[in-house]
């Protein structure tokens, strides 16, 4: 392990106290536990949209064209103040 320092404001450091006493785990543990969560979380978030771009893959293939412009031209008539018209 490596040790780093983190400030907290006094309203966690209160919260992360009271915690420690409620469950028995020490407050560096509980520091632990929750990067790991922030951490898993972001992977999961990151596999998620890998997962998603992965299966949009190919999604065109074999379509009309003119069908994507078609869509293409009605999101650009009702959001036509983002497309500058």
């Amino acid at each position: 392990m490596q040790k780093i320092q983190v400030f907290l404001r006094d309203d966690q450091k209160q919260a992360l106290k009271k915690l420690s006493a409620r469950t028995g785990a020490r407050q560096s543990d509980l520091v632990r536990q929750s990067v790991d969560l922030l951490l898993q979380t972001e992977k999961e978030n990151s596999e998620d949209w890998r997962g998603a771009t992965r299966a949009a893959v190919g999604l065109w293939q074999g379509r009309d064209m003119n069908e994507f412009d078609a869509r293409r031209d009605a999101v650009k008539a009702r959001f036509g103040r983002i497309y500058g018209k």
